[in-house]
This record gives structure tokens, sequence and C-alpha cells, in this order.
């Protein structure tokens, strides 16, 4: 999540335990939290002959990527986030189609504002939701959000939560993710702690009857264990029974610490409002490409498999990428299955990281933000969301070709619920 000045955090404090709407949520002894073993050198050796190839890259890749053909073969239904729907057969599944041609410029470009970091798309109402984080500034939208029915057209973001609760400090609001529960949409957001020292965030939760808002926030953080630093970046994802979860990383590199961050989940009780049980440990960072940093979090099951999406290294530094490592299943544990990133530096932008997952049922995208936008010029703008596709084979994931998601792609019906 990245969003954030680096510049505004602390080392952490000693350890203390803080409650929340949902009990206490400390997080379980450094015994969960053991390093996997190391394949650091193939990683290292990868990583480097993937930026090489970057480098020789031609200038028309990204019209070329933009241009390429959907892969339009309905196959067995994806395992459901949000916004999963189920339709079966067809000559082939959706979620293999070709790899991309263009891995050094693999994205199609989202149409959005100045500065666009943490995107996460969803469907409500036959149209298309893509929420961004908040900016700084008196007039800046806490939870900016904007809609289309083509993927090429889109509103004037809207403000989703215009009014924040009080134990957050205006300004630092991130990584929006929505989900709706019977009859309500919950909106999970991180922001900073107001009047607290060390600066620190924690996770928290909004509801409304409309999945752009306005939503009202819950009085206290749902997630605030600043014993690990804070907490950030939430995404919900639901299991095959039903069964949500919050995915989210504690946050152990503020203030610039080099101390290994972790990524987590949790269950969620069937109206979102709370934390069931206890957190479970999904992965740190092992790799030298990581560095000592995996943020977040997004889940995805293909196929009867369960994988992790995630962010790692410095947000502001070309180091920064996405990699991806499968889990056991919602409670991990998580381990790579490459020793590079999915996706790294490229001739669109340095950084390319804050990534989620949307899917339906005709493929599925990974939507990103680079730190520093290269394709059309360096900085204009800033940080755009770009979106590619994602393909899973025998080998497990790679950047596929493929358009972005489109209007013929769009579902009709709200965003899934766990609940009736």
């Amino acid at each position: 999540m990245g969003a954030r000045p680096l510049a505004g955090r602390t080392a952490k404090r000693p350890a203390r335990t803080v409650a929340s709407p949902g009990g206490t949520h400390a997080v379980g002894s450094n015994e969960q939290g053991e390093a996997r073993d190391r394949t650091g050198t193939r990683r290292a050796l990868a990583w480097t002959a993937m930026v090489a190839m970057c480098l020789v890259g031609v200038a028309g890749a990204v019209a070329g990527t933009r241009a390429g053909a959907s892969v339009d073969r309905r196959g067995p239904a994806l395992a459901h986030h949000p916004h999963a729907t189920a339709r079966e057969t067809g000559i082939m599944s959706p979620t293999l189609p070709p790899p991309t041609a263009a891995p050094w410029a693999p994205g199609a470009l989202v149409p959005g504002g100045a500065d666009e970091s943490d995107p996460f798309l969803t469907t409500a109402a036959g149209r298309y939701l893509l929420f961004t984080s908040g900016g700084a500034g008196a007039s800046a939208a806490n939870v900016p959000v904007a809609t289309s029915a083509d993927f090429l057209h889109w509103t004037a973001p809207v403000d989703a939560m215009p009014m924040l609760p009080a134990w957050a400090a205006p300004g630092f609001t991130w990584a929006p993710d929505l989900h709706r529960f019977g009859s309500l949409y919950a909106l999970f957001f991180t922001a900073q702690v107001a009047h607290y020292s060390p600066e620190s965030e924690c996770i928290g939760s909004a509801f409304g009857t409309s999945p752009v808002g306005p939503f009202t926030a819950q009085p206290t953080p749902l997630v605030c264990q600043l014993d690990q630093g804070g907490d950030i970046d939430p995404r919900v994802f639901v299991d095959r029974d039903g069964s949500p979860w919050l995915l989210w990383k504690t946050d152990q590199n503020i203030g610039g610490a080099n101390t290994p961050t972790r990524m987590w989940s949790q269950r969620l009780t069937a109206d979102g409002t709370r934390l069931l049980g206890t957190p479970s440990f999904l992965l740190s960072p092992d790799e030298p490409w990581q560095g000592t940093i995996v943020e977040a979090p997004d889940m995805v099951e293909v196929d009867g498999a369960y994988w992790v999406v995630y962010s790692a290294n410095w947000y502001n530094s070309p180091s920064y990428a996405v990699g991806i490592a499968r889990c056991a299943g919602p409670a991990g544990p998580c381990r790579d299955t490459s020793s590079a990133p999915l996706l790294a530096s490229n001739l669109q932008g340095q950084g390319p990281g804050e990534a989620s997952v949307f899917h339906d049922d005709a493929g599925v995208w990974l939507l990103y933000s680079p730190w520093r936008s290269l394709a059309p010029h360096p900085d204009i703008p800033p940080r755009p969301v770009y979106v590619t596709r994602l393909g899973f084979g025998p080998e497990g994931p790679y950047l596929a070709a493929g358009a972005a998601p489109s209007a013929a792609d769009l579902l009709a019906t709200p965003i899934w619920s766990a609940t009736p």
C-alpha cells in the first residue's frame, strides 16, 4: 500500500495489545512467522533476466498489448471472490489464455485521475466500480470511487466515505476494499491513527446500502495491533463454502525499519462486522527481491488451487514488484512457486505493485499501480492504474494476452454475497 509517505513512518513501539470491535486481535508468536527455506539465488537471477528483457523491449509494445484480442472461450467457473459468478462448460477454461507477447509492457491503462494507488475493482448494478486510495488536502476524497459501463468511459470520482471516524486522521485513507453482506455493503480501509505517536495505521470498516456510498464508519478500528507497527491493506476473500475471510499485512516496517513484515488472514462473521478466532499466518519475506517487506495480499481460488497475490519491497522504489504464492487454503500457509516476481519494473513504469485481483466468468485480471509511470511520459500520470490478464497453467500463474474487461464481460447482477 503505497500512498503513505515514507518519512512519516517511525519505528514500532514496545509490544502492547489493542482491542477492536471484534475483540483483542493480537498476532501470535514469532514462531508463526518462521521463514521458509530460501531460494534467493534462483530468484535474483530470474529477476535480473526479466529486467534485461524490459530494457530491450520495443516502444510499440504498449499499443500492441492494448490492441490484443480477449479470449472469449467459456470454461469451468472460477472460485469466488465477491465479484465472481458461475457459468460452466465451453471449449477452453478462461484461466488458460495464451501468454502475453509483450511482458515488458503487459498492462492496459485504465483512464482515471492524476494519482491513483491501491486500485480495487468490482461490479454492482451493471457497472464496474474502481476504488483507489484517498488523497491529502481538505478537498481530497477519503475513498474515491469511479464507475463505468464499458471500462472505457469513467465517471468523475465521488467520495464513498465523506466522514471519517474519530480515530482516523484526515488525508491518510488508503487501500479500500468492498464486499456485500446481505443487504449491506461493507467498505474496509486503512487509515492513520489520529493523535498517536509513532505514526501508525489501522484497518477500519464502514457500512452502507449503496456500493458507492455514503458509508458510515464504525467508531473503532476492526484490526489495530499497534504492538506490530499497525495493520494495513485489507482484502476480503470468500471461500467455496461461503465463509468470508479478511487478509491484511502487519506493518513492522514503519519508519523505515528493517523488521520483516507478515501477511495474515482471519475469518469474518457472516455480516462482516467482527473477526472470528485468531489470525492465521500466510507469508513473510524470504527471497532477495522481496527485501524485508511483503504486503497488499489478495486471494483467488482457481480450479481448486488457492493463490495469494502480494507486493514486496519498498513501494517507492524500482525494486517494488508483484509476487504470487500458492496457499493450502484461506488460512495458509502460502509458498512461492517461482523464484522471480510475477510482475516487476518494465517499460510502462517502475515499481509496479499495490495489486488486487478481479475475476468473473470471463477471466482473471490483475490491477496495479507503478510507483513511477514511464508511459507515455515519466510521471504523467504519476501513478496510473494498469490492468493485465492472468493465466493459470500447469507451471503456475503467468501474465496473459488479452484486453481489459469490457461491457461484454460485465456482470448484470450485484456483487456476490456470502449471506442471503
